[in-house]
């Protein structure tokens, strides 16, 4: 009969802990108004709003057009994404914000960066009026066009994806529709944005659109990252359930490959490495528990 052992975690806690580092290293520090349940989802929200330092192609919309004051800060932009540089100081301050949510992401899964060429104090560029619309995907940046600050709602943006890239952005056409009974205007989709209502977009007759960017749920917040966050949180308690169950197997093998005997009560604590290696670790002892990679 396996040895009983008194088995001590609470993983959900290590993991919020894991994601509060993350943002303590990135700059983004967790203070005391944040609770920490809401963590998750703060963490995997700031990681929709930024965008990735990787390389891409960038596809420029047929309809694109810059002023010429924003001309030298669009080649500036044009020249980072196309080597994967970080491209931080080219989006809205608030990204310091982490309960902050960019309803124009959320929706439509739009980036909006300012041209500015010059950095101030902040570490940002300087701000400029017409900013840069484009989505980004994990190869390349589609380029819609230089709009106006403001222009968040306007519907334009979705026939300018729906004329150049139909076949990129198939996925998140509604297949079987023929079309909406009810035409809603710009003005339309901000109010209704700010109520927590979603809209459907049809660029053209029988091309209607699910929302690009996720969604977001009545509180504002990112479909995307409630669905990732609590994701997380399913995987981590199927984890640690999984551990206790089998905690007798990796206590025979602490013994028969590394000569440690875990005592009776075992304290375990998640880690997480920064390449997605997953472990759990007894302090006392400092037997590790290879757990595999972060899904």
């Amino acid at each position: 009969m396996p040895y009983k052992y008194h088995v001590q975690m609470d993983f959900y806690a290590d993991w919020v802990n894991i994601l509060k580092t993350r943002l303590r290293r990135a700059g983004f520090p967790v203070d005391g108004r944040v609770q920490d349940e809401d963590v998750p989802l703060r963490y995997f929200n700031l990681r929709k709003r930024m965008i990735s330092p990787v390389p891409r192609n960038v596809l420029v919309a047929r309809e694109f057009t810059c002023p010429d004051e924003c001309k030298a800060g669009l080649e500036n932009v044009t020249a980072k994404i196309r080597k994967g540089e970080d491209l931080t100081s080219h989006l809205s301050k608030r990204i310091t914000d982490l309960d902050y949510n960019d309803a124009l992401l959320n929706d439509w899964g739009i980036h909006h960066l300012h041209l500015g060429i010059d950095v101030d104090d902040s570490g940002f560029v300087t701000r400029t009026g017409p900013l840069l619309f484009a989505h980004f995907d994990s190869e390349n940046a589609y380029m819609i066009n230089v709009m106006e600050h403001g222009d968040w709602s306007r519907q334009k943006i979705i026939e300018i994806i729906h004329s150049n890239w139909p076949e990129a952005f198939a996925k998140y056409r509604l297949p079987g529709v023929l079309g909406l009974s009810t035409k809603f205007s710009d003005e339309d989709v901000r109010k209704l944005r700010k109520a927590g209502i979603t809209v459907l977009t049809e660029p053209e007759q029988g091309a209607v659109y699910a929302p690009i960017g996720g969604g977001y749920a009545l509180s504002g917040d990112s479909i995307d990252a409630l669905r990732t966050a609590d994701g997380y949180a399913r995987w981590i308690r199927e984890l640690e359930e999984y551990v206790r169950s089998n905690i007798h197997y990796f206590g025979q093998e602490a013994k028969e490959q590394h000569g440690i005997e875990l005592g009776w009560s075992i304290q375990l604590v998640l880690c997480i490495s920064d390449d997605g290696k997953v472990s759990a670790i007894e302090p006392s002892s400092r037997v590790l528990i290879s757990l595999g990679k972060l899904p």
